[in-house]
């Protein structure tokens, strides 16, 4: 019994990274898991960069719009700029 601890975990091994081994490459579970690393620390980066953008210092930003919003007068077009003045 005490050398099927050893083939277990050397079985484990093999059977995790048996691709590398091989010469298949990228098969191997450190490539997934460096993968995985990857996008969630790009995935982090968005996600802090938004925040940033959004904190209390910054204005938001005003998206240009065609058409005047349901509070906005064009006092030009009424002619009453001095009374709304």
């Amino acid at each position: 019994m005490k050398g099927y601890r050893l083939w277990v975990i050397a079985g484990l091994a093999f059977f995790t990274n048996g691709a590398s081994l091989l010469g298949i490459g990228q098969g191997s579970v450190g490539a997934l898991a460096r993968a995985i690393e990857a996008n969630h620390n790009i995935a982090h980066n968005i996600e802090r960069a938004n925040t940033l953008g959004l904190m209390a210092g910054n204005p938001p930003v005003k998206a240009s719009a065609d058409f005047l919003g349901p509070f906005e007068v064009d006092c030009m077009a009424l002619g009453m700029c001095q009374a709304l003045a």
